[in-house]
């Protein structure tokens, strides 16, 4: 009986210093800055199905993080200003109209808010480095820029309004966190960014349309622990 109570002793004080010794889970907070890349049809430069002459703009991005050694949650706040290529639609229109008369093309920007929750993957902690793969998914709310196209002999040929529209966005991501100390850090992030919404467009032909809007994020930016580190 004796033997097996200093077995079970010994059982008890080893599993307590196994969790003592487990780091306890991260409560991150992140911020970053950056920049939005239209690719795909988004990107696309000649009049087809789905073209959006998206080029790129500024990125900005905040987070919330709670992981631990392999696995954990994460909450993203986003925001996108990705500029619209006037200069390769006005040579569409230049194309089509086989140079009858001068065209202009007046146009503002793309617009992505973005909120999502997800899941966070990675390998453990070497030389204060973490690297994670984020898969989240949430809502978005783009807006269409406002576009107008005149011609020096037809006048106006073509606008769209500016226009929101709403949508569930997918995003794949890639994250690195280098901490400078227990608390603070700085991080490296890359992601693809996947949302398709629909726009009014009161001159087209079914008034409404849908625009699959791909692009990728190059960011950088700061990380700081929340809670408090183990010792």
């Amino acid at each position: 009986m004796k033997k097996l109570v200093f077995i079970l002793l010994i059982i008890t004080t080893s599993s307590a210093t196994v969790m003592s010794q487990r780091p306890a889970p991260k409560s991150v907070f992140s911020a970053d800055l950056g920049a939005a890349v239209a690719y795909d049809e988004f990107a696309m430069k000649t009049f087809e199905y789905d073209a959006g002459f998206a080029t790129a703009g500024p990125n900005a991005e905040a987070g919330y993080l709670y992981y631990g050694r392999f696995v954990g949650l994460s909450l993203t706040m986003g925001y996108a200003n990705i500029f619209f290529n006037e200069k390769a639609y006005k040579a569409e229109y230049d194309r089509v109209l086989s140079g009858f008369g001068e065209n202009t093309v007046s146009a503002g920007n793309y617009h992505v808010f973005k909120l999502q929750a997800g899941l966070v993957l990675k390998v453990p902690e070497f030389r204060h480095t973490e690297v994670m793969l984020l898969f989240q998914t949430g809502y978005a709310l783009c807006v269409h820029p406002e576009l107008t196209v005149m011609n020096s002999e037809l006048g106006e040929v073509n606008r769209i309004a500016e226009s929101p529209g709403e949508s569930i966005i997918g995003t794949a991501g890639l994250k690195l966190n280098y901490w400078l100390s227990n608390c603070f850090g700085i991080s490296l992030n890359s992601s693809l960014n996947s949302v398709r919404p629909g726009f009014d467009d009161e001159t087209g032909p079914d008034s409404h349309f849908f625009l699959p809007m791909r692009y990728y994020t190059v960011d950088a930016g700061i990380v700081i622990r929340l809670n408090t580190p183990s010792r």
